[in-house]
């Protein structure tokens, strides 16, 4: 090659990188990163109706299948994992399915319902390991409790909820078997399931809560959920589930707010203190915002804060009718501020379950253990009265936990 077509080659090079440059829409790192869906063989049958533009995406997971599916706005499958049971007589699940940004970066969790602990003979009690995940789906690390007065090092977790402030510092939930002799009426003792949650800062218990150093808590217990729940006699079960923690969220004053199906009742705790730890009840029978029969909520399965609001999912098991329950409550004053309530016309969920609200007129409902339909969760507008997107299962009994929305 002469000269000139050295130069002419060179110029040509030159100029064709320019180009790519000024455009901007060729070069790497401005080119769209390809997201490849990962859809794993085993997954669950269902159809979805409709769609939204919503830009996030949706997170199942489910009770008695070891499934996770994350769908985008549409419906559509972005990434899934599945696994076999662990043996033929196992109904294990992954539970809690959620998303975490921590100082820039993503991370995944869930629940793996191992299949190696003691369940005690209880449907919802899924003793595990939460599962931290990275970016790329990776497993980071698998948590379990931290030693304490209460637990060893390693007890199984329950995977009803997880809190993730960072990679080192965490809540975490489970549920405890032992003999109690604070019953009243009970003074010989009562076997019972209590709920035990934990703080954990750089591998060491920093706080606790044991629902069983509360035995005005005792008298509270209902039955509409679970017929043994309040068995301190001790005569049909030796795990009377007395309480049934499912959700917890920090608030503004650093409080964890928790919700607890079997007395009805969402409880505020206090972090700074490791006795008289409760702050305040809502709804329940020691409710103590003045709500009326109408306003309390039935064996619900999730609270969560939105806005200035404090929304529930109540299953309603004592009416069969499930609703979505707003509180929006002055806490020091302890009085109740705004009650809104919603409900679909036929649907009851007689477990599990949750509910978001995306904006002013839409919620995203997790259906969980739907009776009348097959539908486990949805998008609605009330204000339209409007089912926007919804998901039906082949199969009702694979019931989801929760299905969670994050942009």
């Amino acid at each position: 090659m002469n000269i000139n077509n050295k130069i002419l080659v060179l110029f040509l090079a030159f100029a064709l990188l320019f180009t790519m440059t000024a455009c901007g829409s060729d070069t790497p790192e401005d080119t769209p990163k390809e997201v490849t869906p990962v859809i794993a063989e085993g997954l669950p049958e269902y159809t979805v109706h409709g769609e939204t533009d919503l830009p996030g995406n949706f997170y199942l997971s489910f009770v008695f299948t070891r499934n996770l599916i994350m769908m985008d706005g549409k419906g559509n499958v972005i990434w899934s994992k599945h696994e076999e049971q662990p043996s033929e007589d196992l109904h294990t699940g992954f539970w809690d399915f959620k998303k975490h940004v921590i100082d820039g970066e993503t991370y995944y969790s869930y629940h793996d319902q191992t299949g190696t602990y003691d369940s005690y003979g209880l449907e919802g009690f899924a003793p595990g390991e939460r599962v931290i995940l990275d970016s790329d789906f990776n497993e980071v690390k698998r948590i379990t409790f931290e030693e304490s007065a209460t637990v060893e090092k390693g007890h199984p977790l329950d995977g009803h909820d997880f809190l993730m402030i960072d990679l080192d510092h965490y809540f975490l939930s489970g549920y405890i078997k032992d003999t109690v002799y604070n019953v009243p009426g009970y003074p010989d003792g009562s076997s019972v399931v209590y709920s035990y949650l934990q703080e954990v800062v750089n591998g060491e218990a920093v706080w606790d809560w044991k629902s069983c150093d509360y035995p005005e808590l005792y008298e509270l217990t209902v039955t509409d959920a679970s017929e043994t729940a309040n068995d301190y006699a001790n005569e049909k079960t030796d795990v009377p589930d007395i309480i049934h923690f499912n959700s917890m969220r920090l608030n503004d004053d650093g409080d964890l707010v928790c919700s607890f199906r079997h007395i009805c009742s969402i409880l505020c705790l206090d972090r700074t203190k490791t006795e008289d730890q409760i702050k305040w009840k809502l709804s329940g029978g020691a409710d103590d915002f003045g709500l009326t029969e109408d306003q309390k909520s039935s064996c619900q399965h999730y609270a969560n804060y939105d806005g200035d609001y404090i929304a529930i999912f109540d299953n309603g098991n004592k009416t069969s009718k499930t609703r979505i329950c707003e509180y929006k409550i002055d806490a020091d004053n302890k009085t109740l501020e705004d009650f809104k309530s919603y409900a679909i016309d036929g649907k009851y969920s007689s477990a599990c379950g949750d509910v978001q609200r995306l904006n002013d007129d839409t919620l995203m409902i997790g259906w969980g253990h739907t009776v009348n339909d097959s539908i486990c969760m949805c998008v609605y507008n009330f204000t339209n009265d409007e089912e926007l997107l919804s998901v039906e299962l082949a199969n009702p009994q694979n019931f989801t936990y929760r299905c969670v929305y994050y942009d």
